[in-house]
């Protein structure tokens, strides 16, 4: 021994507070690639010649390498422990070797059964029993399939170890919870106020996490198993990198409008998804420059989008960029290391990197959380104002509303007036088209007011039992004169049905979406159905006209965006805005279906009331208490025959009165000379 001993430098171990690094040119050989098929147990005395690594093995070149150093123990502390960190290396082992050359060989799986190591945050340690006053010669023996982080070993004393450790733990697991916590405070707050940023910003949290732990000391822990770099760490990365753009895309709020952003975005993505594929095709060194390339494009993606918005919107963007640098950084320094760009120096110290990430995802969660709540407050302050001048435009339209309409009644006033005095025929034409104009402008203005009334809350409904078929047949008798000018045919399908309904403001409805599909309709017709659906009853209004494209189907009830079809009409587009609101107020579902140049379908539901018989024989009339109705045969005729019509307090009237009133619902049943009820 005493010509190895004089081959390998010596480690005096003194203090027993103190972590001593092995992985030193000071203190040992340095790394030796071993010679091919000897195993550690068989390992030479002194380090094999011309085979030195220095501080940094290349696992490129050599599978396994060596680490000889001597140890002499000067302290009265006999339990000493060996640290290994990281956790990329496979199966390793140290070999200690006294003075009477006696081999014991020490591996550093789990403790429990078959196992003597301990696991910490960072790495793995074994328990070494050296008595004061001895020395030994240790062999460390590390393995793995490719590029790997810097190998920090240690000799430290048991004491040392304990409290060392535990802080690490500590620091680790905390770390741990506050990811969790804040993720799951991000799916709280997606769900409350249903913004899906902080849904992904939590999902993004959580993957990254996952990838963390995944070569961490979790899977030693549970699995008991040596650690490697297979299809479940680069699916992690790939589906943390996808989330991460997935939480850029809805914070930036990147739409498919959004033209070259959301090319861009959409790009990335398929850049993620195309490395993942071929990154079970590749080398691990090829898979890493595949996935720095990845990271690269969506840094760029990101943070260029990123820019965009600040220059464009609001302050927040910039705290929202400011939460990706820390990230980017860490990735950057992971490659760094892995393509060994950076030689260590002649003492390799503690790597923390295992814990530093989990703070520094923290603090790139708790930047975009702050991003977040300050995007939150300016969105809710631009609701506020923007409802507030909607109140004060409303609120102005209700009160001035009389002192706009005395104007164009007075105009009305004055255009009857001066019909007698026109006579020549171009006069008559002007004039027939100043009134068509003023007939529109006064259309339009009530429509405004209408509109203002509904929007300041001026307009309470007073639901009760509306009968349906009387309803539709008067609309019918209005509409049909317009729809046949345009050579439309307008059909109406009214059964006897009975709605819990505001009767005002449900025919203010139907006018504007009869009204609507007639003007917009040029040839075919319009279709006008109530059909009971359950406990619920659908009126639809079908149309044969142009249709509403899918990218106008919510403009169309918003008054400042009226959707223009070729060959517009002549109108102001309040109509379907109108509708919107008071369907809202009286609380009928609205729903469209709509193929462009085919047509379209608006739909109201409404509740449905059971249909009484006097309903059904009168059902034309308002709500309130039904009132019977006795018909005669004959229009001036008086029944001779003693009737119940004075105690029913009925309302005499002819057939055809009677008909004319109930709609086509009512059909008499006696031929003969009487009242119906009798």
């Amino acid at each position: 021994m005493g010509a190895a001993n004089a081959a390998v430098p010596s480690l005096e171990l003194q203090r027993q507070d103190v972590r001593y690094p092995l992985a030193s040119l000071e203190h040992s050989s340095g790394f030796v690639a071993p010679p091919p098929g000897m195993a550690l147990a068989e390992a030479p005395a002194v380090p094999p010649a011309g085979r030195a690594f220095g501080l940094a093995p290349d696992f490129n070149q050599h599978s396994r390498y060596w680490l000889y150093t001597r140890v002499v123990n000067r302290s009265e502390q006999r339990h000493w422990v060996l640290h290994v960190s990281n956790f990329g290396f496979r199966d390793p082992a140290v070999l200690l070797v006294d003075e009477q050359g006696r081999r014991r060989r020490l591996g550093f799986e789990p403790a429990g059964p078959g196992g003597e190591a301990d696991i910490n945050a960072l790495g793995r340690a074994v328990a070494l029993t050296l008595a004061p006053g001895e020395a030994w010669s240790l062999v460390v023996e590390l393995s793995a399939d490719h590029s790997t982080w810097h190998p920090y070993i240690a000799l430290m004393s048991a004491a040392e170890y304990q409290g060392w450790s535990t802080g690490l733990n500590i620091a680790f697991l905390v770390a741990v919870g506050v990811i969790l916590g804040l993720a799951l405070l991000g799916v709280v707050c997606g769900v409350l106020i249903r913004e899906r940023a902080f849904f992904w910003g939590a999902l993004s949290a959580l993957l990254m996490l996952a990838y963390y732990l995944e070569h961490s000391s979790l899977p030693a822990l549970l699995w008991r198993g040596e650690y490697h770099r297979g299809g479940l760490f680069w699916l992690l990365m790939s589906l943390a990198l996808l989330s991460q753009l997935a939480f850029a895309a809805s914070f930036l709020r990147v739409r498919e409008e959004g033209g070259a952003w959301f090319r861009a975005f959409l790009g990335a993505g398929l850049v993620t998804l195309a490395v993942w594929a071929l990154s079970g095709l590749v080398p691990f060194e090829a898979r890493v420059r595949l996935y720095a390339f990845n990271y690269l494009v969506l840094a760029l993606v990101i943070l260029g989008s990123g820019v965009a918005k600040v220059r464009a919107e609001g302050y927040y963007y910039v705290i929202y960029l400011l939460g990706w640098f820390p990230l980017v950084l860490s990735i950057l320094q992971v490659a760094v290391v892995i393509h060994g760009s950076a030689a260590p120096g002649p003492v390799l110290t503690a790597s923390y990197k295992m814990v530093a990430v989990l703070y520094i995802q923290i603090l790139h969660m708790f930047l975009h959380a702050v991003a977040l709540i300050l995007r939150v407050r300016a969105l809710r302050e631009e609701k506020l104002r923007a409802e507030f001048l909607s109140r004060s435009k409303s609120r102005f339209i209700a009160q001035s509303s009389h002192d706009l309409s005395q104007p164009l009644h007075a105009m009305g006033l004055f255009l009857e007036h001066l019909r007698p005095h026109v006579r020549d025929a171009e006069g008559r034409r002007l004039f027939q088209r100043l009134r068509v104009t003023h007939r529109r402008m006064s259309g339009a203005f009530q429509s405004i007011m209408d509109l203002g009334r509904l929007e300041a809350g001026a307009v309470t409904p007073a639901p009760r039992a509306v009968p349906l078929a009387g309803l539709l047949r008067r609309l019918e008798r209005e509409y049909r004169p317009l729809a046949e000018a345009k050579g439309l045919r307008l059909r109406v399908r009214a059964p006897v049905l009975t709605v819990h309904s505001d009767p005002e403001l449900l025919e203010r409805m139907l006018r504007n979406l009869i009204g609507n599909a007639i003007k917009y309709t040029d040839g075919g017709g319009v279709l006008v159905s109530a059909r009971p659906r359950g406990e619920r009853v659908r009126i639809q209004v079908w149309d044969t006209g142009r249709g509403i494209g899918d990218d106008a189907r919510e403009r169309v009830f918003d008054i400042y965006q009226r959707s223009e079809p070729a060959g517009g009409e002549a109108g102001t587009g309040i109509g379907l805005s109108i509708v919107k609101h008071l369907a809202d107020l009286l609380g009928h579902p609205l729903s469209l279906r709509s193929v462009p140049g085919r047509g379209s379908c608006f739909g109201i539901s409404l509740a449905r009331l059971p249909v009484t018989p006097a309903r059904a024989t009168v059902a034309g009339q308002g709500g309130g208490r039904p009132r019977p109705w006795c018909c005669a045969i004959r229009p001036t005729w008086t029944p001779p025959c003693p009737c119940p019509g004075n105690r029913w307090r009925c309302a005499w009237a002819s057939r055809r009165a009677a008909r004319r009133r109930a709609g086509s619902a009512w059909t008499p049943r006696r031929r003969r000379r009487g009242c119906a009820p009798c």
